[in-house]
């Protein structure tokens, strides 16, 4: 199943839905897409939408983490939108919910401050 990406700018960030599956096969699609995105704009706040998965795997779930350590490089911020569900329970069970800050709604996600670390508020999926 192939990784479909519809891009668009909100507020300053770069959000990303993704739709389809982020596995072993596709999670290399992501990075490559994230990465011109970011050099070409230098744009340093992105959220990926994964909302509309319709599968994930451990590998595709690794790849926020390199979308992020490319970010950091300049002090930028990545976020993540994960409705209550399968890729919810993935991401935790992962650890990586532990490590990005995990949004139940792309409004959630727009409407948090960006000094505050997400996932120590209220709006993040905990």
């Amino acid at each position: 199943m192939a990784l479909f990406l519809a891009a668009h700018w909100h507020n300053g960030w770069a959000v990303r839905e993704i739709n389809g599956a982020l596995d072993t096969a596709t999670a290399r699609e992501l990075r490559d897409l994230a990465a011109p995105v970011h050099a070409r704009h230098r744009h340093r706040h992105l959220i990926l939408d994964l909302s509309e998965l319709t599968r994930a795997d451990a590998d595709g779930l690794d790849t926020p983490m390199s979308v992020r350590t490319l970010l950091d490089q300049d002090q930028g911020k990545l976020r993540l939108v994960c409705p209550q569900g399968r890729t919810e329970r993935l991401l935790h069970s992962s650890g990586a919910a532990s490590d990005l800050p995990v949004y139940p709604s792309l409004d959630a996600a727009l409407s948090a401050p960006r000094i505050v670390p997400a996932h120590r508020m209220g709006g993040a999926v905990q």
